[in-house]
């Protein structure tokens, strides 16, 4: 199985390349706020994140059974004052919820890492 991932932040969108080449982009200059890491569909440890250039310190995991609705968790994310960036997993998302969070982390300058679950023809 194929997958993809974008990123999108107010100042640049990178399409089609993989999670580890985007998060030094996304994570490096969040230093002192908090990573949401938003239902991720594996566990995560903290060598895992330190990987992928994210402390655990700042890390802020919201696991997928306690996330009711992963469209509004992310547009609440988005508008906090205390979340520098967002990682999460497309599964759940429509393209017009994934337009929106776009929109929505833009306008509060959140960066995103919306990485693909699905297959790719």
């Amino acid at each position: 199985m194929q997958t993809k991932s974008f990123i999108y932040n107010a100042n640049t969108s990178t399409q089609n390349k993989p999670l580890t080449h985007i998060d030094e982009a996304v994570i490096e200059d969040s230093h002192g706020h908090w990573t949401a890491i938003i239902a991720p569909p594996m566990t995560l440890t903290a060598a895992l994140l330190w990987q992928h250039g994210i402390s655990a310190d700042s890390a802020l995991i919201i696991h997928k059974a306690k996330v009711n609705n992963k469209f509004h968790t992310l547009l609440k994310a988005a508008q906090s004052p205390t979340i520098s960036a967002i990682v999460t997993w497309d599964d759940e998302l429509t393209a017009d919820e994934i337009f929106q969070v776009k929109a929505t982390m833009k306008t509060y300058n959140t960066k995103c890492v919306i990485q693909s679950n699905k297959r790719l023809h």
